[in-house]
């Protein structure tokens, strides 16, 4: 920013009266009041970026004991969260307008903590969690890996040391997230955490309650049924078989917890104990929790408004620039997850150097096969995953991958994709199939559906032709694809954007599978700027007189 764009803001400051008062670090303090319905406020203003890239820090200085102790935008420290993220753009070029939207976005804030209870409570309802993970004292994360839909507790995995937790009966799959996490090995598992659920969000207290009298009085303003069950489970021998009682409760904006370690004169019943925590042991204080749903029905759904790919079963064919590249986003898709889901990778080559300027996997696989190594790096990240691999050819494909719920051709392979079209139709079309490939050198991308006889087989597109033996039914391309040669092997070149438009369209037709509708079977995406016929998607009708599917 120029100088006098820097002098404007400056104005703007001294006008508002705001006094400079150095730097602080690398940014430039100023120091002033904002008006208030509760007086004017001692606040501080620091800018370091004139840019507006980030907006400037503003902190209330003095005051601080005017605000609710639970409050949503400003913290223990004076902190203030005026805008959102990115939520406005402030203008590089009139810092002094951009300088008086902050102050007047802050005045206003601040104002309705202090004077608009209904603001508060809606505000902090609306990020309850974040209001509850940030407060003071600090609150200790969970993470919620999987557990069945109306469990009562979890198994508790804490780190080595002791400071966050992950919440499974699945031994092996808390570790594997946990090594994936870089948290090394877990410890012995020696608690439950029992798990409850409301459909109430719960009421925005004075302040989060710090001990047992103080959790047990903020359920009952929450949900009596809630409140009940709790007070039933404290009822139980199971509720003291562990040093520490854990608890999460699931309720409309998610998970929260509590976790408490009572220290009772000596041995207690169930019915002493409950009584206890109602007397004297309600001074006990209690440990807030974090539990952050990780687990893989949360993950692979979250982003999705239909059925995601748990419990299904697929066979990806082809792991060079398509497939590896379509491999992450169907595990993303929920690929793998469920009790029979898999995802079962299928190449016969090996990872080479002239692959890695168009593959998701680079150096560190180089000279490893293709399937193996997609596998190993896509469990790396998602280890609650199910994969497979087959380092074969195609022709050695067991007959099984015919049972499949979906079998996809990512090999760009005629060939290939010829035979997988014969295997299918003998099987007499089992299961529906996904071929998508790259035409020319990336110009464009093409997919084609099969699954019904109402629908064109693979060898379908293509038309007998004097010339040119076979030509393609519907041409896209103008010209013959510009070839490439490295030894005795030839390649058509093209960017690592054709793979991974490829990949798109693949992903974009299996998530129209997963809601009901696959029209047009038949899609064509080409780049802009290349000279191309237009070939419109369509539902491509059968080829009269196909060699392949009319004997079928």
């Amino acid at each position: 920013m120029g100088q006098e764009a820097v002098a404007a803001g400056l104005r703007e400051l001294a006008a508002r009266g705001f006094s400079g008062m150095g730097y602080v670090g690398e940014q430039r303090m100023f120091r002033g009041t904002l008006a208030s319905p509760r007086g004017p406020l001692s606040v501080a203003i620091l800018i370091q970026d004139w840019d507006f890239l980030e907006y400037p820090t503003i902190i209330v200085t003095d005051g601080m004991k005017k605000f609710p102790q639970l409050r949503p935008h400003l913290d223990v420290h004076g902190g203030l969260c005026y805008f959102a993220r990115r939520s406005v753009v402030l203008d590089r070029y009139d810092a002094g307008t951009a300088v008086a939207q902050c102050l007047e976005q802050a005045q206003a804030v601040l104002g309705k903590i202090l004077d608009d209870r209904n603001y508060v409570v809606q505000d902090i309802q609306n990020e309850f969690l974040v209001h509850w993970d940030r407060a003071e004292p600090p609150a200790m994360p969970f993470y919620l890996v999987g557990v069945a839909p109306q469990a009562r507790s979890a198994r508790i995995h804490f780190d080595q040391a002791g400071n966050r937790a992950l919440l499974s009966d699945n031994a092996a799959e808390a570790q594997a997230l946990a090594s994936c996490m870089g948290w090394g090995q877990l410890s012995e598992a020696m608690n439950r955490c029992w798990l409850f659920r409301s459909d109430k969000l719960p009421p925005v207290p004075g302040h989060f309650p710090a001990t047992v009298e103080e959790f047990f009085s903020w359920l009952r303003q929450w949900d009596q049924r809630l409140s009940h069950a709790i007070q039933h489970h404290f009822a139980t021998d199971a509720a003291y078989e562990y040093e520490r009682l854990v608890m999460a409760v699931h309720m409309p904006a998610g998970w929260i917890g509590v976790m408490f370690a009572p220290r009772p004169p000596g041995k207690l019943t169930c019915g002493q104990m409950k009584a206890y925590l109602h007397g004297r042991g309600g001074s006990t204080p209690i440990q807030r929790l974090t539990v952050t749903d990780v687990s893989a029905e949360f993950v692979h759904s979250r982003n999705l408004s239909f059925k995601n790919l748990t419990g299904k079963r697929i066979t990806l064919v082809g792991c060079g620039a398509i497939g590896s590249q379509l491999a992450p986003a169907l595990v993303r898709l929920g690929a793998g997850q469920g009790q029979q889901g898999l995802l079962r990778l299928v190449d016969e080559e090996d990872l080479m150097a002239e692959n890695l300027g168009r593959h998701y996997l680079g150096y560190n696989r180089l000279g490893q096969p293709k399937a193996r190594a997609l596998r190993d790096e896509i469990e790396r990240q998602f280890p609650l995953a199910k994969l497979d691999d087959l380092s074969k050819a195609v022709q050695d494909l067991r007959l099984d991958v015919m049972r499949d719920d979906l079998l996809i051709d990512a090999t760009g392979d005629q060939a290939v994709s010829e035979f997988l079209n014969g295997q299918w139709l003998d099987a007499k079309r089992p299961l529906p199939v996904l071929y998508v490939w790259i035409k020319g050198n990336g110009e464009c991308v093409q997919s084609l559906w099969c699954a019904g006889q109402e629908d064109a087989c693979f060898h379908c597109l293509r038309v007998p032709d004097a010339e040119a033996y076979r030509k393609d039914r519907h041409p896209v391309l103008k010209r013959a694809p510009e070839l490439k040669r490295l030894g005795c092997h030839a390649f058509t070149p093209y960017a690592v954007s054709s793979g991974l438009q490829a990949a798109a369209l693949a992903t974009d037709v299996i998530c129209d599978w997963l809601q009901g509708r696959m029209s047009p079977r038949f899609r064509t995406r080409s780049r802009e700027n290349v000279d191309v016929h237009h070939v419109a998607s369509m539902d491509l009708p059968p080829l009269s007189g196909c060699l392949a599917c009319t004997p079928h």
